[in-house]
């Protein structure tokens, strides 16, 4: 469940299982009608979870409260055995949603048209990494609300034919407030990627 407060300097938060998100960067607000009207541009309705966030607030970056100012928020990454993609490593940053609306460079339904015909039919593209990479949500029954990520240096090549696939998108999470619950502050310095992921993660 996502739930908005305000603390004494009006910063919008999220609280999620006692642990609290503020709410950076935010567009405009938007009506029921807008959100309605976004959803038949992409063909498709937002699954819950992702629409109630852009219910309250449009895009920006939902940031943990425990990660310090001047660190970025980090997510683990699960790719496939064999995947050749897996070389970016077992982890990435999260720079945050694009919002509805919005200047070209964040805009989701820019965003969406530019990408949609280099990713499976099944997914949405919803965010960013800083290096142009992109988060999806499932669209279908099998996959809904799931978060991926999907690395844009290892994509398929369209004008050869290549058809969109799995081999350059990792699994993330199982919905939308897990993807949030799983963000961590950075990798220290000179701190390997698979090091970090064993020591913010511990099974």
């Amino acid at each position: 469940m996502i739930l908005q407060i305000k603390k004494d300097n009006y910063m919008p938060q999220i609280i999620l299982e006692d642990r609290h998100f503020e709410v950076e960067t935010a567009g405009d607000k938007l009506s029921e009608s807008e959100l309605i009207e976004f959803e038949k541009k992409i063909g498709t309705k937002l699954p819950s979870q992702l629409r109630s966030f852009y219910s309250h607030w449009n895009g920006g970056l939902p940031y943990p409260a425990n990660i310090p100012k001047n660190k970025s928020a980090w997510v683990r990454l699960h790719w496939s055995k064999g995947a050749e993609a897996a070389r970016v490593g077992p982890a990435t940053s999260f720079e945050g949603l694009f919002r509805i609306n919005a200047s070209p460079s964040v805009d989701f339904l820019r965003t969406w048209i530019d990408y949609k015909d280099s990713l499976p039919k099944d997914v949405l593209c919803f965010a960013s990494d800083p290096g142009s990479s992109l988060f999806l949500i499932g669209i279908k029954d099998y996959n809904l609300g799931k978060i991926f990520f999907w690395e844009i240096s290892y994509q398929a090549d369209i004008a050869e034919g290549e058809i969109p696939n799995y081999d350059n998108i990792a699994f993330v999470a199982n919905s939308f407030t897990e993807f949030l619950l799983a963000l961590r502050e950075e990798p220290n310095d000179g701190e390997s990627l698979e090091d970090w992921v064993k020591r913010v993660y511990p099974e």
